[in-house]
């Protein structure tokens, strides 16, 4: 009998064994899309030489005892398992082969036909006809869910720690300041890419179950299987009340770029911000005690090399310092003092002289600041011992040189002042060389140089109140306005200063605090027989007589004290008179230099509160010796400096960053545990790749309605769209696989054999853990006829 001539014809089934050909009552027979008569000629492969060992399947014969002149076939189930690389000799019986000539296959029995001419195919197909899948999860897919969401938090953290090291961070480099703002991009772009994967690997487990629980048009499907790329998912009303939560899913995706993305980098921006700092830096200060080691013949050199500049000027009793009991003593403040003083005093403001850049210098740079230090330094210490042109007996006893009548209304001084009672005497009681250099003749006098005492400062000054005078004072003949008269008394002091800065720009602020300690030269001089004070006597007690013979340290430093008080002296002596309205003309005469000063008023009467703008003034003179760097009193010393500045540079505020990020984490990962729970619920896991597509649209009724649609161009067919599909197992009227056993199946007419999408009457819900076709060994692609072979 050749191959060629073998033939099958059908029989009735027996009832052990029922092998039957599927009938597709709806199917009409028809060509091949491809051409309408190729492969109509062509023996199928049942029909080839049985006894010529090929590479396919391996096949035993059986009977029946209903029909025994009929051959059945099926597979080989013997324990021993052949492949494609196993011996032909190994085969115990003679099986159907596929051919390795050009042979026809059939996709579940349609017309279409196709020849095949590899023979690598020939070997896939006979391997794959001895492989199985099993029902598992495998651990690619969750392994990626969960991965790509910890990428996203570490990408997200990553931002964060980015941003946090540019906030308040000062980039003048617009590169630089570019490539900083685009790796904070790249960062959101990769938290992005993370968790819209994981969503995405989830959105396609649900899309499988969506496919199994409902049936869904053709148009659906699609734009299910393109929601990440076409938003029109949303507009489908089907897709969105069959598949809700596939649908929310889907929101889920589009919208994480919006949060990432776009929202996520506006936390980092470019802004002003105050920039604080607490730091130790060295600022400048007062230090009078370096007067007290002060040589002229050694002057201490500055940076630039030029020499710091004393308080004071010297005369001395020996030029070369070699004469036995030589020694300096005080002549007169310098003139740099003098330029101090009077640009203090003409500047007319209520607060010291700074030097040029003083707030870059203090401030360790351009900011604002603020510090307190302290030094020790000369004050006056004042105090009003009379007040009213009536308070004779405060006048009185307050041991003043003057009383109260010189002073308006009574008189006709507004300002008078009497500074220099004790002063030092300038020159000296005794005779000098001519020239300069103040050496006397001979031997020195025991008194030469001595501090016997400092000046009290007695100041009287009236103010007008501008209160009028009623018509019967007597003072109303002359004055419309009654004047308040005072006397004050200063004593020079040694002092504590406590000086806080404030340095804003343009402007500072300093506030000076006194805590006075000690006279300068603490010596009083006696009464006279009438009970007053006797300036012509000599002051006590003695010993506080302050000589430049003994302690040469403490007398420079108690000169350098005397110099600047000496300055301070020169704007307070003298007196301004004033005539009084009526008859008139009403005018001031100025006899002092006090109204160069901010102690007076416009119209040249003194301040009201002209107690405590002396003490304010002569303390502002002091801290004014800071203007000048090359001042031998001006050092430095370190201090804590709270300093801020306003810079241009980025700002990061982290809760917007976490605004955008809060949501994406929290949704994401109950996304990520309910796919957890859909992968756990299907017992497999699924993707969307075309090898997906291939096995699960294997469907003759798919074949047939497909029919003039295979290129699968625009535009296509409505009348398919609407078609709705589902995906599961096909439960056909006739099988067409065998069971694990090689058999026909005996379930029943609606035994699930294979699956795929499918009309909703044609599928049946896909059990976990049945043995479908595509999911478990495929026993067989072909029926065995149970027609009698006939031979030609």
């Amino acid at each position: 009998m050749e191959p060629s001539t073998l033939r099958y014809s059908y029989s009735p089934a027996s009832p052990e064994i029922r092998v039957s050909r599927p009938q597709y009552a709806s199917t009409p027979a028809r060509a091949s899309d491809e051409s309408p008569d190729i492969g109509r000629d062509i023996p199928l492969r049942f029909e080839e030489d049985m006894n010529d060992p090929g590479l396919g399947i391996q096949m035993i014969p059986i009977t029946t005892p209903k029909s025994p002149g009929a051959a059945y076939w099926r597979q080989e189930t013997s324990d021993r398992k052949h492949d494609i690389f196993s011996s032909v000799a190994s085969y115990p019986q003679p099986r159907p082969s596929y051919s390795r000539t050009p042979d026809t296959l059939y996709s579940f029995g349609s017309g279409i036909s196709r020849a095949r001419t590899d023979p690598m195919t020939e070997r896939l197909i006979a391997h794959r006809a001895t492989q199985s899948t099993r029902w598992h999860i495998h651990w690619r897919i969750p392994a990626l869910m969960g991965f790509a969401f910890f990428m996203g938090l570490v990408f997200a953290l990553l931002q964060h720690f980015l941003y946090t090291f540019l906030h308040q961070r000062r980039e003048d480099d617009e590169d630089k300041k570019f490539r900083w703002v685009l790796y904070g991009r790249a960062l959101a772009y990769l938290s992005k890419v993370a968790f819209g994967s994981c969503v995405v690997l989830v959105f396609r487990q649900r899309m499988w179950r969506a496919f199994r629980e409902q049936a869904l048009t053709v148009l659906s499907i699609d734009q299910i299987f393109g929601a990440t790329e076409d938003p029109s998912l949303f507009g489908n009303w089907e897709t969105v009340s069959g598949a809700p939560l596939l649908c929310a899913i889907a929101m889920v995706i589009w919208l994480i770029p919006l949060a990432t993305i776009i929202f996520s980098p506006g936390a980092l921006t470019f802004g002003t911000y105050l920039d604080i700092e607490v730091l130790d830096l060295k600022v400048p200060t007062l230090n009078f005690s370096v007067e007290s080691t002060k040589d002229w013949r050694h002057p201490v050199k500055l940076e630039d090399g030029s020499n710091k500049r004393s308080m004071m000027y010297y005369n001395t009793t020996d030029l070369a310092a070699a004469a036995p009991g030589w020694f300096d003593y005080y002549d007169q403040p310098s003139a740099e003092l003098r330029r101090i003083a009077l640009l203090l005093a003409y500047n007319g403001m209520d607060h010291p002289n700074i030097r040029q850049g003083a707030r870059q210098e203090a401030c360790g740079g351009s900011y604002n600041c603020t510090y307190e230090q302290s030094f020790t330094g000369p004050s006056y210490q004042c105090e009003e011992v009379a007040s009213n042109f009536d308070d004779t007996e405060g006048s009185n006893n307050s041991d003043a040189p003057f009383n109260m009548s010189i002073l308006a209304p009574q008189g006709s001084y507004v300002y008078y002042a009497e500074v220099d009672k004790g002063a030092y005497p300038r020159p000296q009681a005794a005779e000098f060389r001519a020239g300069n250099g103040g050496i006397p003749v001979g031997e020195a006098p025991s008194d030469l140089g001595v501090f016997k005492s400092e000046p009290v400062l007695w100041i009287g000054y009236a103010f007008n109140s501008t209160k009028e005078l009623a018509t019967d004072d007597p003072l109303a003949i002359n004055w419309t306005h009654r004047y308040d008269s005072h006397i004050i008394r200063c004593i020079h002091m040694e002092a504590r200063y406590t000086v806080k800065w404030e340095f804003t720009e343009p402007s500072f602020k300093s506030t000076i605090e006194l805590k006075h300690q000690a006279p300068v030269v603490d010596t009083d001089f006696p009464r006279g027989v009438d009970g007053k004070i006797d300036y012509t006597t000599m002051p006590r007690p003695t010993d506080n007589y302050i000589s430049p013979r003994h302690n040469v340290g403490v007398y420079k430093k108690i000169a350098a004290y005397h110099a600047i008080g000496d300055m301070f002296r020169e704007f307070l002596r003298g007196h301004v008179d004033i005539t009084a309205p009526k008859p008139g003309p009403y005018y001031a005469q100025v006899h002092s230099n006090v109204t160069m000063t901010r102690l007076v008023q416009k119209n040249s009467e003194p301040k009201n509160n002209l107690t405590a703008e002396i003490e304010a003034f002569y303390s502002d003179m002091v801290v004014s010796l800071l203007s000048v760097p090359e001042m031998l009193v001006v050092a430095e010393e370190k201090l804590t400096v709270n300093r801020s500045r306003l810079q241009s540079s980025f700002v990061y505020v982290p809760g917007r960053l976490w605004q955008c990020y809060a949501p994406v984490i929290f949704v994401t990962f109950l996304i990520l545990l309910f796919g957890a729970l859909t992968i756990w619920q299907d017992g497999t896991t699924f993707s969307t790749g075309f090898s997906r597509i291939l096995v699960t649209t294997r469907n003759t009724t798919l074949d047939d309605i497909g029919h003039g649609a295979c290129l699968g161009n625009d535009p296509f067919p409505m009348e398919l769209m609407r078609t709705k599909l589902q995906f599961g197992a096909l439960a056909d009227g006739e099988e067409d696989y065998l069971r694990n056993d090689g058999y026909q199946g005996s379930g029943g007419p609606l035994v699930p054999h294979h699956c795929a999408f499918g009309v909703a009457s044609e599928v049946v819900p896909i059990v976990r853990g049945t043995p479908y076709a595509g999911l478990n060994q495929r026993k067989s692609r072909r029926k065995v006829s149970k027609a009698k072979m006939e031979v030609e």
